[in-house]
């Protein structure tokens, strides 16, 4: 056996993952100050302004608060997660900010690098050159990190689930418990639950459900007047946040909003055209998954659940980063060295709008070009409303695409079969 092939030790095993690690941890940790606004070098003080609120909103939870009617000290935020997920969030009640700062970036890096680990990314300096890029160059990265927000966690989560370390051995956590867990933290996440159902996994289709129900149900145990009052602000619309307008929103329904006006009957539409791109991307995932392109499927999914969410900031389209490990690896020409299965040739066209679609969502040209204070949006010309919605608009004109590609694929194959059995009955005849 050659020597490369020669199982790591324990101590070799740590010395690759302090590579692949250390270069990302600490340029974010370096970052950090400058990634959101109002943060300062000395002393230490970035405005992780979303971790904050987990923080708090945990210890506002232990005394007895409704987490649903509270805001953060300092940044008056609200809490908008289902109770559930301060329920999980419980280990933040134990020590100081600080130190959960530290742990939270540190998480935050160890997710991305464990996605494109389970994505096929080489190991060693590959994959922490690769991580170093994430936290510089691609935006909803970058700003996970500098909000301390949860994208991440959620995306790896889903990674987890569905592309096993290592296929042929038993799952020591059943195939669906991280995708129901990852619901009840965000409810975007449950369109995985679709894409299992289509592929025909219905246990673990069940197994979400069944996870993110138990989830459910504590939170509302454990806090019933918040999940009263989370229930109602779901119904009323009413986010807590700026509004669907706003051009840091790329959901489908901002887009609507921002090219037709705000008003009741555009948000019903904005609103029906999510949860069709909802299904649609759900389908295509399924199809490519069966295709055998796995990574590309997830990829195409998780984008159809940040468009299908009502209020989806640039931040949280983490899910670029399974689509640009796709695009490298089609642009490579050859396999990765140990390269896991999960990809497969993509046609050049749908090369070409994934790779547009990573640069455009990683640069974040609307918030980095357009103005965007409160009412903004409301006098863009004909250019800022192209830059404001031209990444849901390309990542939705693919999904349709792929759709429309596989319904052709699908009349082709059919197509020969006819005429062969017309040609047997001629000549029968």
């Amino acid at each position: 056996m050659a020597t490369t092939d020669r199982p790591l030790t324990g101590a070799r095993r740590f010395r690759r993952w302090l590579v692949e690690f250390l270069p990302a941890y600490v340029v974010s940790l370096a970052m950090l100050p400058l990634i959101i606004a109002g943060g300062r070098f000395w002393p230490f003080r970035p405005s992780t302004m979303d971790l904050q609120v987990y923080y708090y909103a945990v210890r506002a939870m232990l005394h007895g608060q409704n987490i649903m009617e509270w805001t953060s000290p300092g940044f008056h935020l609200w809490f908008i997660y289902p109770p559930a997920a301060a329920i999980i969030m419980l280990p933040l009640a134990v020590g100081p900010f600080i130190v959960w700062e530290l742990l939270w970036i540190a998480g935050l890096v160890i997710a991305q690098n464990v996605v494109m680990i389970r994505c096929g990314v080489p190991r060693g300096w590959p994959l922490a050159l690769l991580s170093l890029a994430l936290v510089i160059g691609m935006e909803p990265i970058r700003t996970t990190i500098g909000y301390g927000q949860i994208n991440t966690f959620l995306m790896v989560l889903v990674i987890i689930d569905l592309l096993p370390a290592d296929p042929g051995r038993k799952r020591r956590i059943p195939q669906g418990v991280l995708i129901g867990l990852a619901a009840a933290v965000k409810l975007t996440p449950a369109i995985f639950v679709l894409m299992l159902l289509l592929l025909g996994k219905k246990k673990p289709a069940l197994t979400a459900i069944i996870t993110f129900v138990v989830l459910t149900a504590i939170g509302t145990i454990v806090q019933p007047s918040a999940t009263v009052s989370y229930l109602k602000s779901l119904a009323g619309g009413n986010t807590h946040t700026s509004g669907p307008v706003y051009v840091g929103n790329q959901s489908l329904l901002g887009v609507v909003l921002r090219l037709f006006g705000e008003n009741p009957t555009n948000t019903y539409i904005g609103l029906g055209v999510s949860v069709i791109m909802a299904i649609l991307a759900a389908v295509v995932g399924a199809h490519w998954w069966k295709q055998g392109a796995h990574v590309l499927a997830i990829a195409f999914v998780g984008l159809g659940s940040n468009l299908a969410s009502p209020l989806s900031w640039t931040h949280h389209f983490v899910w670029i980063l399974p689509l640009a490990v796709a695009v490298l690896y089609q642009l490579r020409r050859r396999p990765w060295p140990g390269a896991r299965a999960g990809h497969v040739p993509m046609p050049r066209w749908l090369l070409i709008c994934s790779a547009a679609i990573v640069l455009y969502v990683s640069a974040c040209l609307p918030l980095a070009l357009l103005p965007y204070s409160a009412g903004a949006a409301d006098s863009y010309d004909a250019l800022q409303e192209l830059i404001a919605n031209l990444g849901p608009l390309l990542i939705t004109a693919v999904l349709i695409a792929a759709a429309l590609l596989m319904v052709v694929r699908s009349r082709r194959q059919a197509v020969p079969k006819g005429r062969s059995g017309a040609g047997q009955l001629i000549q029968q005849g």
